[in-house]
């Protein structure tokens, strides 16, 4: 979508947020915003957002149980014995275990029944334990020991000597190779069945963090738009969209092209300053709670053409 900049305004206006922006800037009222100046000042204007994260409600243990419990009756229907998840969004979604990904096995295995179970490097054990609410079935292993044969123990230890073992989508090839060469008796599938079954309906709780993460992001990308300047780079856009969101509150950030290098799909390795007349392209978001805004807006610099 195409627009100047009145259209690009009026599309994102009635956001309560806006108001933050003080009187340089206020576009919850659209009348006559076509002649608010776009602004040079960007410190000023962008120290003058505000934390808008006062009452976000983080997704609650309850549900995350609820989750797990959903996920079990899935495994049920759909005759899979247990699921292996390894650090990522899935971990996230079921456990709130945020942990990112190495060379080291840091795993939880769902079980259709029974208690969820985990895998972690020795070394991490003190961390883990902080971080892990659900499941006491915690496994540790050293340098010089197989993770795998862990895994292979778990599923054991809940009374599945055959059957039917989902991997998560982003499970690692060599993660799932050393679990398949650990347990030769077990047939394994994806997941997905059971991950995307929980995780494509949406709760009130998660919608309502999902309107936060666009609301905030169209705040943010009017303070950016309202920096543009002649000669600008696409580092200082990008710089000032992204010390919008941290004053906001959240982590996000954004992709620019500028001019002719909007047509293409993902940008170009080309250096680019604003021109008057160029069309700017923005693509970005920020992450509350772990859910993500993804909205892209494109308008003219200055007076658009006929054409644009």
């Amino acid at each position: 979508m195409c627009t100047d900049r009145r259209d690009f305004l009026r599309a994102s206006a009635g956001l309560a947020g806006a108001a933050l922006l003080g009187n340089h800037i206020a576009f919850a009222d659209t009348s006559g915003v076509a002649d608010v100046p776009q602004r040079q000042d960007v410190p000023d204007l962008i120290q003058r957002l505000k934390r808008m994260t006062a009452g976000v409600v983080p997704i609650t243990d309850d549900e995350r149980r609820a989750r797990i419990a959903k996920a079990q009756r899935l495994m049920a229907e759909q005759k899979i014995d247990a699921i292996f998840i390894e650090s990522g969004s899935s971990m996230f979604y079921f456990t709130g275990v945020r942990w990112s990904a190495s060379e080291r096995m840091f795993a939880v295995v769902i079980p259709q029944r029974g208690e969820l179970a985990w895998v972690c490097p020795k070394f991490e054990e003190e961390r883990a334990r902080e971080l892990i609410k659900f499941g006491t079935d915690i496994r540790i292993w050293e340098e010089d020991e197989s993770p795998y044969r862990l895994v292979a123990q778990i599923i054991r230890d809940r009374g599945i000597r055959s059957g039917r073992v989902g991997m998560e989508e982003r499970t690692r090839f060599f993660l799932f190779d050393g679990i398949r060469r650990a347990t030769p008796r077990l047939e394994f599938v994806s997941a997905t069945p059971i991950t995307a079954g929980c995780r494509m309906y949406k709760s009130p709780a998660e919608l309502a963090l999902m309107q936060k993460a666009n609301d905030l992001t169209i705040v943010a990308y009017r303070a950016t738009w309202a920096t543009m300047r002649e000669g600008m780079t696409q580092g200082e856009f990008a710089g000032n969209c992204a010390a919008a969101f941290r004053n906001l509150g959240v982590q996000g950030g954004v992709f620019c092209s500028f001019g002719k290098y909007t047509a293409f799909p993902h940008g170009s390795s080309t250096p680019q300053t604003l021109a008057e007349g160029d069309v700017v392209l923005m693509d970005g978001g920020c992450s509350v709670e772990g859910y993500q805004s993804d909205v892209t807006r494109t308008f003219v610099f200055g007076k658009p053409t006929e054409r644009q």
